[in-house]
């Protein structure tokens, strides 16, 4: 069986280490595939400040190679790992350079590998804290890990070096790219480790400035955790004091490494970046990690900063319309979670634009996240009354048809307004449907949530709308488990995008949004490589990005529908399809548009948008039945 090392054990990171967590060992001479060290390789950011995915692919490997500009054989080496990065099959197999060059800046890194023309992905391991741990010694050094994690090779690429300034005139072996197709054809590797020739790793710092709590971790847990855990937050505890935070020091780093804290699912990126974006630092996690690792000391109480205080009250002052819930609604003291909707009504005597939300949770103990929708038609209300208590159990969504939304909230979310000029339509005399996540804490508990609407003070010229890439016709079959399934929409006129939504069910691994321009360019909006439906966001740009006519939304998605997936709903697995209840699943990813160049305030200006998605939402129903309809005949047929 794979061992799975404790990280604590292996890693010590420096302060502005510039890596996430990361498991690493020493591979060992003759290990066999099943007996390999387990690795968790980190979230790398390359030089350039773009995100690297450095998972290995399910059925493939990821290569990691240490290497560095000031040393020739490493560099010897560009044209053979160019090549070899070339003709392995692409998406199987991930090629990842960590320069361990400690004085050089990021643009000497990008320059480094524009001359030597470097055709994989780098990053940085400055101070070869990384390479160290992993048990590389020299540069250039390979490592092989296979799609379960494992550490299968360890070692040389080749054997063109028989020692530092002494070149092989026939060399014969290629012990990397063995062990790459080793791996991929589900064979054994023929050796885990020989021993590499390259030049030493360079020398680490003497001497390293050691945090502590009251200098540099208490400011740490103040802009990352003390929202959540302080009291009578949804935090399960506290963490406001040294000995609060001593007592789970390890812990503490070990959820920061993982990234499972802050609860921040999107992957860093460059662009477009994210308001309110939780992720913490890359430095952040170091300062947790080597303090952990260097017994989590206190230091002089002279220098712990001033407490934090949070705003008890609404954040952006008193709103216009408070709605609240009629009453309190019970939790129950343990079982399964509860998605609740309740509904409330405006009463308003006519439309009016919302330019923020603000939630108010009425017992953090137990709310999860929350979300909002309007309904002009009353089937929402219709619901209410045949569901006993107050609300209405309700799972993905408010399951009725919604004339629009209102966002949402989750831990950590902070309100803010729309742009200037932009705001969301209430409808006159419509109910807003608020839907609850509630997850028990152990003892009976009760909630009664608010939400503030802020109306617009200044004239609106562009409605924010919400479209969506939508797959219903895929199957989910049973003991599979990386299923994809993608989705497309299209931009019917100019528009600009204000924040993402992606969207699956228990069953989700990982999810991303992209656009394709008319152009031909791609840009990321969202990836999210660890779903979890229970940790749901919408990832509001801190600008609208422009969408041209033409501009293909795209959604790739993969599904875990095996007995290995814990979260699975159904024991053994079935074929799963698109539906609204727990055990159906979704493909969706929502985007919040304004139409590009959109006035109101001109006179006759009408909200164009709105008929040209209603529109197209008709179109793709209407293709959807003729598919399906088309698929029961040549069953029958």
């Amino acid at each position: 069986m794979a061992r799975i090392i404790p990280a604590r054990k292996w890693v010590g990171r420096l302060a502005g280490w510039g890596f996430a967590a990361l498991l690493v060992v020493a591979a060992s001479p003759g290990l066999r595939g099943a007996e390999a060290p387990v690795i968790k390789l980190p979230r790398l950011t390359a030089p350039d400040g773009r995100p690297i995915d450095a998972a290995p692919p399910p059925n493939g490997a990821t290569v990691v190679i240490f290497y560095s500009s000031e040393c020739p054989i490493s560099n010897a080496y560009s044209p053979a790992l160019n090549r070899l990065s070339g003709e392995l099959p692409a998406g199987r197999v991930k090629f990842v350079g960590l320069c361990v060059d400690p004085d050089l800046s990021n643009a000497d890194v990008l320059t480094h590998a524009k001359d030597f023309e470097l055709k994989f992905a780098i990053a940085r391991d400055r101070e070869g804290t990384v390479a160290r741990r992993l048990g590389a010694t020299v540069t250039p050094e390979a490592f092989v890990i296979d799609g379960q994690g494992r550490l299968r090779y360890h070692g040389r690429i080749d054997d063109q070096f028989a020692a530092r300034q002494k070149r092989n005139a026939n060399p014969a072996t290629n012990e990397l790219r063995d062990a790459i197709r080793a791996v991929l054809e589900g064979r054994e590797v023929a050796s885990s480790f020989i021993a590499s020739v390259g030049c030493p790793l360079p020398e680490p710092p003497r001497e390293v400035l050691k945090p502590t709590y009251t200098r540099d971790v208490s400011v740490v847990l103040q802009k990352n955790c003390q929202e959540c855990h302080r009291p009578g937050q949804v935090g399960p505890f506290p963490l406001e004091t040294y000995e609060q935070a001593r007592k789970r020091a390890t812990d503490i780093a070990d959820v920061a490494d993982d990234r499972r804290m802050p609860p921040w699912k999107a992957a860093p990126q460059a662009a477009p970046r994210f308001k309110h974006d939780r992720s913490m630092s890359d430095a952040d996690i170091a300062v947790l990690s080597v303090w952990a690792e260097n017994g989590a000391p206190e230091g002089d109480p002279a220098d712990l900063p001033a407490p934090v205080k949070f705003a008890d009250d609404w954040k952006l002052g008193t709103p216009d319309l408070v709605l609240e819930m009629p009453q309190d609604f019970p939790v129950h003291a343990s079982g399964d979670d509860i998605y609740r909707c309740f509904v409330i009504p405006t009463n308003l005597p006519e439309d009016m634009y919302v330019e923020a939300v603000e939630y108010r949770p009425g017992n953090r103990r137990v709310v999860h996240h929350i979300l909002a929708y309007t309904d002009v038609s009353g089937a929402a209300r219709k619901r209410d009354e045949a569901d006993a208590g107050p609300g209405y159990s309700c799972f993905s969504g408010p399951g009725v048809q919604v004339q629009g939304d209102l966002g949402g909230w989750a831990p950590g979310n902070e309100a803010s307004r729309l742009p200037e000029g932009v705001g969301r339509v209430l409808p006159r005399k419509a109910d807003v449907i608020v839907q609850v996540h509630y997850h028990p804490d152990g003892k009976p508990e009760t909630d009664r949530t608010r939400v503030g609407l802020h109306f617009a003070k200044k004239p609106v010229k562009q409605i924010m709308h919400a479209a969506a890439a939508v797959n219903a016709e895929f199957e989910l079959p049973p003991g599979q488990s990386n299923i994809e399934v993608k989705a497309e929409w299209t931009a019917p006129v100019d528009l600009e995008a204000i924040g993402v939504t992606p969207h699956m069910h228990l069953l989700g691994r990982d999810i991303a949004m992209s656009v394709k321009y008319p152009d031909g360019r791609t840009e990321d909006l969202v990836k999210i490589p660890d779903w979890d439906f229970r940790w749901q966001n919408t990832y509001y740009f801190e600008k609208p990005v422009d969408l041209p006519k033409g501009t293909v939304l795209r959604v790739v998605s993969h599904f875990d529908n095996s007995e290995r997936n814990p979260l699975n709903p159904t024991h053994p697995p079935k074929p799963v399809h698109w539906g609204e209840a727990t055990t159906d699943e979704m493909c969706i990813g929502f985007i919040s548009i304004t139409q590009k160049g959109q006035d109101l305030t001109r006179p006759g200006a009408k909200d164009e948008l709105r008929e040209v998605l209603k529109n197209q939402t008709e179109e793709f129903h209407k293709e959807r039945e003729k598919r399906i309809r088309a698929r029961q005949k040549a069953v029958r047929s």
